[in-house]
């Protein structure tokens, strides 16, 4: 069970309406109606009547109050203890970003910053599962910076856009690559084997309707969640593979992989890579990783 659920719970009891509470608690209405959903079927009954008006709790709903009012309070106790303990000498500022952004961008990125950064503790969390949950973290100060590409479905709904604040950090190139030896080798009338990102990654609804819409001739041969392993199968031959720039310097730099279908320059997408912060972040050390970033940034030649 996600505790946020239990603050989701309490806000849809005191407001009696969905939209409402969505904008309570800063989530779009569907993303906040999915997440009751989990906490009755995690509960195993229905908590809330949704048939009257406003919506009101049925009695197991009831009974549950109490419940969750003690959790919510020993989960506000415990925080604040170790939070008196632990961030008053606590350099510590935590980022949630994309695992190839953790890889390849960040390191480059704190090199560059190293003055700024360099009696900060960087704690690097690699994994963009449901950014609206992200974003929310950024709010309630259980993270403090996220890195994210500026485009549809990572973004901050409108709810709370104006909550966050937002700093460019730089454009990212995702482009096509094969092996030098499969291009060789290649049969001009034969679709070449594909390399796809899984269903449920942010990349795939990027670069999976720019192959539909553009008929490339491909065959899925195989598909992953991980930037890292399709270049790696990429570069050991097996198929053409959509990448981030800076995830494949190196291997564009010693030849292991080299642009497909240059011949189609509508198969280069090009998007800008944001970090975020809350607007209320008070801590000194998110404060001083934050001016670093945008001097690193403003420092950066034009392109």
């Amino acid at each position: 069970m996600d505790f946020k659920w239990l603050d989701d719970f309490m806000s849809l009891r005191e407001l009696g309406n969905f939209g409402a509470a969505a904008k309570a608690r800063h989530v779009t209405q569907s993303a906040f109606s999915r997440r009751i959903q989990a906490l009755e079927l995690w509960v195993g009954t229905p908590l809330f009547d949704r048939t009257s008006y406003p919506i009101t709790l049925t009695e197991t709903g009831e009974k549950f109050v109490p419940y969750v009012e003690n959790l919510l309070e020993q989960i506000k106790v415990t925080k604040e203890d170790f939070a008196q303990v632990s961030l008053k000498t606590d350099h510590t500022v935590r980022i949630v970003s994309l695992h190839s952004f953790a890889v390849n961008l960040l390191p480059a990125l704190f090199r560059q910053g190293s003055e700024h950064f360099h009696d900060l503790n960087l704690a690097i969390n690699p994994s963009v599962q449901g950014i609206d949950n992200h974003f929310q973290a950024l709010l309630d100060g259980s993270s403090d910076i996220l890195f994210a590409y500026n485009t549809q479905g990572m973004r901050p709904s409108f709810l709370i856009e104006d909550k966050v604040e937002k700093l460019l950090v730089c454009q990212e190139e995702i482009i096509p690559v094969v092996c030098p030896a499969l291009l060789e080798q290649h049969a001009a009338d034969q679709a070449y084997p594909y390399l796809a990102y899984s269903e449920h990654t942010f990349l795939h609804n990027v670069v999976a309707p720019l192959i539909e819409k553009n008929q490339c001739p491909l065959n899925q041969v195989f598909e992953t969640t991980l930037t890292e392993s399709l270049i790696k199968m990429a570069v050991n031959g097996y198929g053409v593979a959509w990448a981030p720039r800076h995830a494949i310097e190196s291997e564009l730099a010693q030849g292991q992989l080299v642009r497909a279908f240059p011949e189609m320059p509508e198969l280069l997408i090009t998007l800008d890579i944001v970090c975020y912060r809350a607007k209320e972040a008070s801590r000194t050390s998110v404060h001083q990783f934050w001016q670093g970033l945008s001097q690193v940034v403003e420092s950066k030649p034009s392109a």
